[in-house]
């Protein structure tokens, strides 16, 4: 028996990436990259709860570079919807890659949120 101690391995969990930009006074650009699940998504909400505070505001949710959306991150975008609805802003999701279209066609919410190729097609 070896009376070393036990050696610890830290373990890099999902990654999720979160940019803010403003593209005018009124409209906001969030680009998410990486993992959208139960240990990142919390990352995403905090970021849009404040942007969907106001009134008129535009809240564009690049969604591109996610490679993994779960129903943690699929609830956060169902959540920042609801909450936009309640406040009067506006939420669009852009270029949703492959993993995450895939996610929003097979459970509908496709058909609710607003969903464009590219950040210059939203109105």
């Amino acid at each position: 028996m070896s009376s070393e101690p036990p050696t610890s391995h830290p373990r890099r969990g999902p990654t999720v990436d979160v940019q803010l930009r403003a593209l005018a006074p009124d409209r906001r650009l969030v680009t998410v990259s990486g993992q959208l699940d139960l240990h990142t998504a919390q990352g995403l909400a905090d970021a849009l709860e404040p942007l969907l505070g106001g009134r008129d505001q535009a809240v564009l949710v690049d969604l591109s570079g996610v490679t993994f959306l779960d129903s943690t991150g699929l609830t956060c975008l169902i959540t920042a919807y609801r909450t936009a609805r309640t406040t009067g802003a506006r939420l669009a999701l852009i270029a949703p890659s492959a993993p995450v279209r895939t996610m929003l066609e097979l459970t509908g919410v496709d058909q609710v949120l607003d969903v464009y190729p590219a950040v210059d097609a939203a109105p």
